[in-house]
């Protein structure tokens, strides 16, 4: 074949390898910039709250905050500051340490969701201030930049090479009188085109950097370039537990108090300010009366390892409670307080506590049984428990798909026990002593009509879906590829909340199971009894 026609079928081929590629979408793997919006629950005074920080999609840009609140949450005005916490070498840009944005929320009496905009002028760790007058919450978050990957940029150079050079192997080709000449460009342009296709298919595989934030403590240069190789490889990300204390004052029945919770390094005493939003929330702190009430609040971050939160008790006696939390590189703990804490009859005012509830009862046979929570219906469906076999636990709220996620899901259980007997008479005591105190889960319904047909879902995601788990409702499906779960304003879940529990030690449990409607947060109390195993059930 002569030289001539080698060259202009080289040429050719390089085109369309060009044409073709450039259509190619490289399939990068998730950027870590490529964040999603952040909620945290927060008991800010009397008020429960859901702050919602959207993704800041270019910096500099707005960040949008949404507030979420319940029913009975009192109007008012909520003053909000975002402070950068990082320092940069960027002098135009104000120092860190001082508020940069601030906006005002006005609150209104009907329950649901209010908004404001903050510029951010910058990339990197910030921190929301959020105040009603009295205290001030302090929410740590990022703002991440968009990262152009290594692969990407082999992909976007290679693609920038072959086109340069497309242009010199046509002019070659016109203007070379010996058509060797084009061999050069022409090679070149395929060599930059193999480069970028070979980067783009590899890079879905390459493990991604150091995550600021969940891994690494976040500071400006690792946000912003988080590729960088100046820093120490870092291959152990672990961090010893956490220990907490509780300091307030003298606490009296139905007078709201103010509790300080301090986070101590196990291995160092410093405090703890590494605390990831787990479960939409900073930290979880379950309070158990000794009626068994039960209050699950979202203690606000007044400082580097320094948490505060606000109870009113309506019962005198001794409460007992219990932190979830989730330490950067520590993994989820559930960290119990040691003593609890006691409150004290209210002798002046003659406050007398509202009387205990009897809630439902299930095992031994029973295992179905109603009740009704604020004028909702409500209907516990259980298998037969036995330890350490699977055991679901069904509550059917009201007759319609109208549940609220709270907290990132349809529906919370925490467990508490064996109680001893005789537990009855001081809840908080027996649950302080009990081995085990575990918080459970649940998206809705594993089994809906129509799930097979849905995109995405194969055989092999569908396994551990079993009947016993299936139920009328929507599956809350979770996020993929940086979306967003839907928030408190979506009330498309239930009626029916599945939980799967495996209870290790046979005995009775306290059980509370938790799921927000009208946005108000519904507590179901259930007493169940576990038996020991069967032959069939070791």
């Amino acid at each position: 074949m002569p030289v001539a026609v080698r060259c202009r079928a080289l040429l050719v081929a390089g085109l369309c390898a060009l044409i073709l590629a450039a259509g190619m979408a490289p399939a990068f793997a998730d950027s870590p910039s490529s964040g999603a919006d952040v909620a945290v629950a927060q008991t800010l005074g009397d008020r429960e709250l859901t702050i919602v920080l959207r993704r800041v999609t270019s910096v500099p840009g707005p960040l949008r905050v949404d507030v979420v609140t319940h029913a009975g949450t009192a109007a008012g005005q909520l003053r909000l500051a975002a402070t950068p916490t990082g320092v940069t070498a960027q002098s135009a840009l104000p120092a860190p340490g001082q508020p940069t944005a601030e906006a005002v929320v006005e609150l209104g009496g009907i329950p649901g969701m209010y908004s404001t905009t903050l510029a951010m002028d910058r990339a990197g760790p910030w921190e929301l201030g959020i105040g009603d007058g009295v205290r001030v919450a302090r929410i740590p978050f990022i703002v991440s930049k968009q990262v152009t990957s290594p692969p990407e940029r082999l992909v976007y150079g290679g693609f920038l090479v072959a086109g340069v050079l497309l242009v010199v192997s046509v002019l070659t080709a016109i203007r070379a009188r010996r058509s060797v000449w084009v061999l050069l460009p022409a090679g070149g342009m395929v060599a930059g085109i193999a480069v970028s296709v070979t980067a783009a298919v590899l890079s879905a595989s390459l493990p991604l950097p150091p995550q600021p934030g969940g891994q690494l403590d976040p500071t400006v240069d690792n946000v912003t370039d988080p590729y960088t190789l100046n820093q120490p490889l870092i291959s152990d990300f672990s961090r010893p537990p956490v220990l907490l204390t509780v300091e307030g004052v003298p606490v009296t029945t139905g007078q709201p108090s103010d509790f300080d919770l301090a986070l101590i390094d196990a291995a160092t005493g410093a405090p703890v300010d590494d605390l990831l939003v787990h479960d939409s929330a900073l930290m979880h702190l379950l309070v158990i009366g000794p009626t068994g009430r039960l209050s699950h609040l979202h203690p606000i971050r007044t400082g580097p390892g320094h948490y505060q939160v606000h109870l009113a008790s309506p019962e005198p006696g001794h409460h007992v409670l219990s932190a979830e939390l989730a330490r950067r590189g520590g993994g989820v703990q559930m960290v119990r307080g040691v003593t609890g804490f006691t409150v004290e009859p209210d002798h002046v005012a003659g406050v007398e506590p509202p009387p205990p509830g009897v809630p439902p009862h299930l095992g031994a046979g029973d295992t179905t049984a109603s009740t009704v929570i604020d004028a909702n219906p409500v209907t516990i469906r259980t298998t037969t428990p036995f330890a350490g076999a699977p055991t679901t636990i069904t509550v059917e709220v009201g007759d319609t798909a109208d549940l609220q996620p709270w907290l990132g899901m349809v529906g919370h259980m925490i467990t508490a026990g064996p109680l001893p007997d005789g537990g009855d008479a001081d809840i908080a005591v027996a649950v302080q002593n009990s081995p085990i105190w575990g918080h459970a889960h649940s998206m809705g319904p594993t089994s809906m009509h129509g799930m097979s047909d849905m995109p995405g879902m194969s055989m092999p995601e569908m396994r551990g879906m079993t009947d016993a788990a299936a139920g009328r409702g929507v599956m809350l499906m979770p996020p993929v590829n940086g979306d967003s779960a839907p928030d408190e304003t979506v009330a498309a879940y239930g009626p029916d909340v599945p939980f799967t529990y495996t209870f290790p030690i046979a005995g009775r449990y306290r059980l509370w199971i938790q799921v927000e409607r009208h946005y108000t947060v519904l507590t179901v109390p259930v007493v169940l009894d576990v038996a020991p195993a069967s032959g069939a059930h070791r």
